[in-house]
């Protein structure tokens, strides 16, 4: 018995269709995995606030295993914690890469990465972003954000990565924008 052309060729179509509608694993190189931003979230006790001094309530919990992003406007900046030290002066050395706005909406901006280290409630400066920074016992520490201008129209954002190059600040969909200081909440 002969099959008609027209019938093999529907048969060979509704195959490829459901193949190509059929999900895909993931692959590293293609996605990527959102941390739960909530988990790494709490509120500023009294002792810090006293330490530190005006800084907006909530602070991040720095984690291994996770990139620290920040974005005003086009300037991206992402941030890597990569040891904590033994000692006031210099207690967290961190990776960092900054992305500057494009010029003129066509020329992609400047780029830079570095190394660097920050004191116990020193700040953590990438650029024009600067956040605080302090230890916490059998972690990274927490990152703190200043109730200033330094903050104005900042969000920030935690993805997975082991570099800093694994954190590409426009796939990312999670972002946490702080208020302008003196503006309420909800």
């Amino acid at each position: 018995m002969r099959v008609p052309a027209f019938a093999v060729l529907l048969s060979f179509l509704l195959l490829v269709a459901t193949i190509a509608r059929t999900p895909q694993p993931l692959r590293a190189a293609e996605g990527r995995a959102e941390v739960r931003l909530v988990r790494l979230l709490g509120e500023v006790p009294d002792s810090d606030r006293v330490a530190l001094g005006r800084v907006h309530d909530l602070r991040l919990r720095l984690e291994r295993g996770n990139v620290f992003l920040l974005r005003r406007g086009g300037e991206y900046a992402a941030i890597l914690p990569i040891e904590p030290l033994s000692g006031a002066k210099d207690s967290l050395r961190y990776f960092y890469y900054v992305e500057h706005p494009n010029f003129l909406w066509v020329f992609p901006g400047q780029r830079g990465k570095g190394i660097s280290v920050v004191g116990d409630g020193g700040a953590l400066t990438v650029n024009s972003f600067r956040v605080r920074w302090r230890p916490s016992p059998g972690g990274l520490g927490w990152i703190y954000f200043p109730d200033d201008e330094s903050t104005r129209n900042v969000s920030f954002s935690v993805v997975s990565g082991r570099t800093v190059d694994d954190a590409d600040p426009m796939r990312t969909k999670y972002w946490i924008e702080l208020a302008p200081p003196g503006v309420g909440g909800f």
